[in-house]
């Protein structure tokens, strides 16, 4: 599972339970995970004993964020020895550092190995490694990607092999002997394997730092590697600690007021944790996590438009007010020339894979974005922004517009925010008339005539509350065409997007209903909906519950609101990251672990309780 995350917008490194490097996504956050296996062990020259740093292996490990931009810390305890590692991402060369700090007692010689296996551009085949002792380095290539190994102190022997093919292993088996004897080259499904001779000082520690370059070409990577060589390599891990510094002091918020300490830290980690999946080109990944690719075939390693906009709406909240943009920036260049938006999108842009058929759609996707463009201008205040936005808005609203039933008023088929159900949806209705009015109101400041889309928002939502609330049930239904009358956390966020005005009686009885069929009462939390299945029955998930949060909060209950947010806060991992669902059996985080989506709507419901007054109105939308 991943427990800690650093990038810089092209390198996203996830670092898992047992310290290791986990997934290293290159060029773009998400996409492409280059990095299949990566190990560390250690060899006691005197008593001839080797081990892999792993749970059950003679060590414990503690995992903790360090420093203010929360860098991924581990610290292996065991057998005399304390080894930590602690990785930076620098902030603008795309350049990985782990700094290796040794203490041992007694003091004796060791020999620190590393492992590495590449899946470079997401194959395990066709790879070549090779030794260049001249340097020294290590390098690792495939098509037009790079990536280089150097130390400092420089690595003591290095050797190349082969895994899965052959009946092979991975030349990790090479360092076992605690003596590396393989290859200076190899090629197929190569692997390779460093080592660094130690003594740390009695009282003391050896440090050593082991840095690896990523670029387009060889000559870009050495170039790379060179100016690391020649500038200090020291200095590279001084400037990632202080530019983190720099960023915490200068751009991330102060953890608004009211929330206990836990609460605080997993609010700045979710700060940080959305620029760090957001590309420099402003593809937002919902989550870097690849663990459901074995089991499903597939990831969350894409851009969703509805997970995008609303993470782009926290952000904005949160000051990052130039990552929303480059978000938007994304979205206007993937757009379809009808309009409308795929299910989703790679990090680089290309169509992602989808289980709709055509024509792929989620009708909410294309609103959450027009809206998204509203909440961007109304925080930033600036007029030029609408007019870049422009065309993105008005080939959306009119899209909106025109995907309607000339009877009904209402969003023709598409399928539900869950991705499962095809129909007409509650909550897929209120986000196409809450996008409508607010295209309506970028038209107005900027001069152009927001009469018809105005009056199409105002069609749907009459004929949102005509023909989805239901007088005998008390609420509303989740879907009609097909009627579907099962309780859905999305009408919590229906709510959210004015399906109702928060002083209406039924908003309250809609809540209550809510609340009371998807609670978990073992747990807490609140299910999806009634019947779910996903990774278990009716698990409590994060966004479901911080709706509830928002609309107890509106409704003028902030306790329950507080306790809420507390809620989710201590659902987090130890390393303060926040997944999509939790196992109403175990307790434990399930399915993608970060989900990008989890952190924004607690930043957003955060600063919905900061900001609103005592009698629980919330901000506009």
């Amino acid at each position: 599972m991943i427990t800690q995350v650093a990038g810089n917008g092209r390198l996203l490194l996830t670092v898992n339970e047992d310290g290791d490097w986990n997934e290293l996504f290159y060029p773009f956050p998400g996409q492409f995970q280059q990095l299949r296996e990566a190990r560390l062990g250690v060899y006691d020259v005197r008593s001839r004993h080797f081990s892999w740093l792993r749970r059950g292996n003679g060590f414990r490990i503690e995992q903790r964020p360090f420093g203010a931009g929360h860098l991924p810390e581990s610290t292996w305890s065991g057998e005399g020895l304390k080894i930590t590692l602690r990785d930076h991402v620098h902030p603008n060369h795309d350049l990985l550092v782990r700094l290796v700090r040794v203490e041992a007692e007694p003091s004796r010689p060791l020999r620190l190995f590393t492992y590495h296996a590449f899946q470079i551009a997401e194959s395990m085949y066709q790879d070549t490694a090779y030794v260049d002792p001249k340097v020294p380095s290590l390098v690792h290539y495939k098509r037009g990607y790079y990536f280089e190994f150097f130390g400092d102190p420089e690595f003591t022997h290095a050797a190349c092999g082969e895994h899965t093919v052959k009946g092979l292993q991975g030349t990790y088996v090479d360092a076992e002997d605690g003596r590396l004897e393989g290859r200076q080259v190899a090629h197929g499904a190569a692997d390779s394997v460093m080592e660094w001779d130690v003594e740390p000082p009695a009282g003391g520690a050896a440090e050593l730092r082991v840095f690896l370059a990523a670029a387009r070409s060889l000559p870009a990577v050495h170039e790379i590697r060179d100016y690391v060589r020649h500038g200090g390599p020291r200095r590279f891990v001084r400037e990632s600690e202080r530019f983190w510094e720099a960023w915490t002091e200068r751009r991330l918020p102060h953890a608004p007021p009211g929330l206990s300490e836990l609460g605080r830290e997993v609010y700045r980690a979710s700060v940080l944790l959305m620029r760090h999946v957001t590309g420099h080109n402003g593809a937002i990944v919902a989550s870097p996590d690849t663990r459901s690719l074995v089991a499903a075939g597939d990831t969350y390693n894409y851009c969703w438009w509805r997970d995008g906009g609303y993470v782009a709406k926290a952000m904005d909240e949160a000051g990052l007010y130039e990552s929303a943009a480059r978000f938007l920036a994304f979205a206007q260049e993937c757009q379809n020339p009808d309009g409308s938006f795929f299910h989703r999108h790679f990090p680089d842009g290309a169509l992602g894979s989808t289980w709709h058929p055509p024509p792929f759609l989620q009708i909410d996707q294309t609103a959450t974005v027009v809206a998204a463009a509203w909440h961007h201008y109304k925080r930033g205040g600036d007029p030029d922004v609408l007019v870049t936005l422009w065309p993105l808005v008005k080939n959306a609203a009119n899209f909106l517009a025109g995907f309607r039933d000339p009877e009904t008023h209402l969003p023709r088929p598409s399928f539900d925010l869950w991705e499962e159900r095809m129909g007409v949806h509650a909550y897929s209705t209120a986000a196409v008339a809450h996008a409508l009015e607010r295209a309506a109101r970028i038209a107005a400041e900027i001069g152009k005539d927001p009469f018809p889309w105005r009056r199409a928002a105002l069609e749907v939502a009459d004929a949102a509350i005509r023909l989805f609330w239901d007088e005998k049930l008390g609420r509303f239904v989740r879907s009609i065409e097909p009627r579907d009358e099962k309780l859905d956390a999305s009408l919590l966020l229906a709510l959210k997007l004015g399906l109702l005005p928060w002083s209406d009686p039924r908003a309250r009885a809609v809540v209550d209903a809510v609340e009371a069929r998807l609670s978990v009462p073992s747990l807490g939390g609140l299910a999806r909906y009634e019947g779910d299945t996903y990774y278990g029955h009716e698990n409590p998930w994060i966004v479901c519950t911080l709706w509830l949060a928002e609309a107890r909060l509106r409704l003028g209950d902030r306790e329950r609101c507080r306790a809420l947010v507390e809620w989710a806060a201590s659902h987090a991992t130890p390393t303060r990251l926040l997944p999509e669902q939790i196992d109403r059996a175990s307790g434990e985080p399930r399915s993608a672990t970060p989900l990008t989506w989890s952190h924004s709507t607690f930043v957003d419901v955060v600063h919905k309780f900061a900001g609103s007054p005592l009698d629980g109105t919330a901000p506009d939308e």
